[in-house]
């Protein structure tokens, strides 16, 4: 792979680094060879704004009115980013372009730019705007799907494979991390993986098949069988895998598998250190507040939403989570050759209160159960943002679900989750942060890394998706994939059947890809429910008289759907209740109060604002009856 260390490294123990004071303090710390001063952009009275992004200043100003929607209020602190990189407001050349700063798209660029490339990097909200700043920052060799899993659908090499990248997208964020300087807190640790708890939850209405909703012996064999087999069958990928026995203080102890080699960072630092070596070091350029209208293929060039054009000589690489489309037809070609292959999900993260040197055993925690959880402890400070004076954090995430579900199922996902988190961890006190992100679930569980499909004139468009909700290790590993196929690395081959869009593995139907059926599960539904009348709770819900302040529904307004909101001031906004990007019907998300689709993936804020693609359009407004 792309300037990654070999895959003998993989067994390799290091000695960790030490944990970074900053690892938890939130994106106002700037990393190393970030442009120095307490911002990037000056306050309105001190004039034009100036970048210092791009090989000098620029007094280009951010759109008027453009408040960043979509931020998240989490113990990164996403919801505190400032604009560092101006907007592109000319047509500009490049031998790549690359649409998304997120963990992928700047993995990519950062590859590119230091062996020489002239890379433009394009982004719509900020960098680190989107699920990157999100993530819990863990990265794994293991297969968080399972590896037992994986053999319907790969053989004994494909999945050692799968270790092996897994492995190596950690060691490519270490050297980065060490040759560039980041203050991330990139720190080495194990990961374990859980025989899930028994949890009751009042009202908890998840299947009670799932390893997570059973109780007493019953729970204790079946965890006992899940990490067993899954235990043989991480041997058979080639991973250093041991079977322990963990302190009580330690997810409530009991037996575990471990892995020695696992890591975890400040997600956010990590991906602006990224955006600062590849502006400040090797002479690449970032626009922020630039969003991507049109793609032209055969003409290898991109149009922003102003107008401008990005001219390419190698073609461009959308790193949007899902690719953002340009027309009907471009939307259309996706349907079957990437979209079909996934379908989204939403996983909810809560950050509970932990005490200082609690003598919890350091670690990333997997479970097996259905929904599966996730768990890390992370150095809190003293300071106005964390609230609660000097203690650590125990971030949590899990309950995932597919997106754009009806508001009425929602259930009590915060609830569930730290209702998981205090039988594991007793100690565990108030909920200082609480945030959600989406992801691409492909049928495999493996990421989609490579050459659009779509596109036949060319071979020079590039995507990556599907991480599955590996964020941090999935974006390095496509980052590193994309970057050798462009400069003709030899590596890139490596993995050439594993993550190419294209693929046809075994365990799906000969000589066609493994599309979703959950994909056209909630795609039939949607389009059902747009073209029916709602039902009468929906109806009930969504009457505007009744509607609560802060709140937003989907209303039968004649034959047509309409989104309604009513902010806290008691002001209604109506827009289309139909996705911009094929016209799925959006629901409303009582948790994050923001219009999700269910089909593709877009997401909008209460107002209708575009948070994330593949549209690349806001929510057509209503006039006000």
């Amino acid at each position: 792979m792309a300037d990654i260390s070999s895959a003998s490294r993989q067994s390799e123990l290091r000695e960790p680094l030490k944990p970074a004071a900053v690892f938890a303090e939130g994106a106002a710390a700037y990393p190393a060879g970030a442009p120095a001063g307490p911002a990037d952009v000056a306050h309105e009275d001190d004039g034009p704004m100036r970048f210092r992004g791009n090989g000098g200043e620029s007094t280009t100003r951010p759109r008027r009115g453009a408040a960043v929607p979509g931020l998240a209020a989490n113990c990164w602190g996403q919801d505190e980013l400032k604009q560092r990189y101006p907007q592109l407001t000319e047509d500009v050349d490049a031998d790549v372009c690359i649409v998304g700063g997120g963990i992928s798209g700047l993995t990519t660029a950062y590859l590119l730019a230091k062996a020489g490339k002239r890379v433009v990097l394009l982004e719509s909200r900020l960098i680190g705007s989107g699920q990157t700043g999100r993530s819990l920052g863990d990265m794994t060799p293991w297969h968080t799907g399972l590896f037992s899993s994986l053999e319907r659908w790969t053989n004994r090499e494909q999945r050692q494979q799968v270790g092996v990248s897994n492995a190596e997208a950690i060691n490519f964020v270490e050297s980065v991390v060490e040759s560039e300087g980041i203050s991330c807190g990139f720190t080495r640790c194990p990961n374990f993986l859980l025989a899930a708890p028994a949890v009751a939850v009042p009202g908890d209405s998840r299947d009670p098949r799932s390893v997570s909703s059973r109780s007493g012996d019953a729970s204790v064999r079946e965890g006992e069988r899940v990490l067993m087999q899954e235990y043989e069958a991480s041997k058979v990928a080639g991973l250093d895998v041991n079977m322990v026995e963990l302190d009580r203080k330690a997810a409530g102890g009991g037996r575990a598998l471990q892995l020695p080699d696992g890591a975890v960072m400040n997600p956010l630092l990590y991906v602006q250190g990224l955006a600062a070596a590849i502006t400040g070091k090797y002479g690449g350029r970032i626009y922020e507040t630039t969003r991507m209208r049109k793609a032209t293929p055969s003409a290898r060039t991109l149009t922003t939403m102003e107008g401008h054009t990005v001219t390419t000589r190698q073609g461009y690489v959308l790193a949007t989570a899902s690719p953002v489309t340009s027309s009907i037809l471009d939307s259309a070609l996706h349907v079957l050759a990437l979209h079909g292959k996934q379908h989204v999900r939403r996983r909810y993260v809560v950050a509970l209160k932990v005490p200082k040197n609690s003598g919890y055993q350091p670690g990333v925690y997997y479970d097996a159960g259905e929904p599966q959880h996730t768990a890390l402890i992370t150095p809190g400070k003293a300071s106005t943002k964390m609230r609660a004076g000097y203690h650590d954090l125990l971030l949590v995430s899990g309950e995932a679900h597919d997106q754009g579900k009806r508001p009425s199922q929602y259930g009590q996902p915060l609830q569930q989750l730290e209702s998981w988190a205090r039988t594991c961890w007793p100690a565990a006190g108030e909920r200082l942060y609480a945030w959600s992100y989406n992801y691409f679930q492909t049928a495999e569980d493996l990421g989609l890394y490579g050459s659009d499909p779509t596109i036949t004139t060319t071979k020079d468009v590039y995507v990556a998706t599907g991480d599955c909700g590996r964020i941090m290790t999935g974006g390095t590993l496509g980052g590193n994939i994309i970057a050798s196929q462009i400069l003709g690395w030899p590596a890139a081959q490596l993995y050439k059947d594993l993550y190419n869009p294209s693929r046809k593995l075994r365990g799906g139907i000969p000589g066609l890809p493994a599309w979703s059926p959950r994909y056209f599960k909630n795609t039939i539904q949607s389009a059902l429910d747009m073209l029916l009348p709602l039902p009468h709770y929906v109806r009930a819900a969504g009457d505007i008289e009744n509607l609560a302040r802060g709140e937003g529904a989907i209303i039968n307004s004649g034959l047509r759907k309409v989104a309604v909101y009513k902010d806290d001031a008691g002001e209604v906004t109506r827009m289309s209740g139909l996705c911009p990007h094929l016209g799925c019907l959006l629901q409303w998300n009582p948790e994050d109060k923001e219009w999700n689709c269910p089909c593709h993936g877009s997401c909008f804020d209460k107002q209708g604002a575009n948070i994330c693609g593949p549209a690349t359009i806001d929510m057509t407004q209503l006039k006000s009856k």
